[in-house]
């Protein structure tokens, strides 16, 4: 991974790979530290006006860090990881704590001024961690409301891997982002994309208590009556992530 990272022009590459050289830390754990920054860079590349493509046609990041503020780290922990990360849990509950440690070393080494260093760590909070483990725990429970055995298609038993809701067509249907306005009992009231507010949609003890007002569902929800069921869901995102 030192070879991918190496291969961009910017400062930030350059800081990846000089960190991860200098780094004093298990293999197991180096690895991690090498997956997270691969991802981080990756994640800038995604940005048309970041990148220039260079002599053999691969597209190279551009961009130092004084193009960049905090809101860089929240995109990359709150909406990039989640959505294009498809591995075990570690590498997003432990981004923030390797980020923190990366930035405050870029810090040291003068890759960074001190405003901007104090801009990045407000988006490493300490309790970052923790906030992507209730959010990972709120996406499972929200998919067990639809699939109650989630680990039923990983191990190619297709028969169970059924739909709870699916013996009849909903009289209504909505899907997209949708925000968590208020609770009531174990359902939730969520406004969507276009404004519209839409409940009580129907979820579980245990999902509400994770949940937080504010929270963005990725979700597919049909009416049945007065309620409404959670059909289809993706991923769970903090406050202020989308909306």
């Amino acid at each position: 991974m030192l070879e991918e990272i190496a291969r961009h022009p910017s400062d930030i590459a350059r800081a990846a790979a000089e960190y991860l050289k200098s780094v004093d830390v298990s293999e197991k754990t180096k690895k991690l530290y090498e997956m997270v920054l691969t991802l981080f860079i990756d994640s800038l590349c995604h940005d048309p006006s970041a990148v220039a493509q260079g002599d053999s046609g691969e597209y190279q990041l551009i961009n130092n860090w004084e193009d960049y503020y905090g809101g860089v780290i929240d995109g990359f922990l709150d909406w990039w990881l989640p959505r294009k990360w498809l591995g075990s849990d570690e590498i997003p509950a432990r981004a923030p704590g390797i980020l923190r440690k990366w930035i405050r070393w870029c810090y040291e080494h003068g890759y960074l001024e001190k405003e901007r260093y104090n801009d990045f760590l407000e988006a490493l909070p300490r309790n970052k961690s923790k906030e992507i483990k209730r959010l990972q725990k709120a996406g499972d429970l929200l998919y067990r409301l639809h699939s109650p055995d989630p680990g039923a298609w990983l191990r190619g038993d297709h028969n169970k891997v059924v739909q709870i809701h699916c013996v009849k067509e909903p009289e209504e249907w909505d899907e997209g982002y949708m925000e968590i306005i208020r609770f009531e009992g174990t359902s939730a009231y969520l406004e969507n994309e276009d404004g519209e507010q839409l409940g009580p949609v129907m979820l579980s003890k245990e999902l509400v208590r994770v949940l937080k007002i504010g929270d963005v569902i990725n979700v597919g929800i049909g009416r049945f009556g007065k309620k409404w069921k959670v059909l289809e869901s993706g991923n769970v995102y903090s406050n202020g992530t989308l909306f």
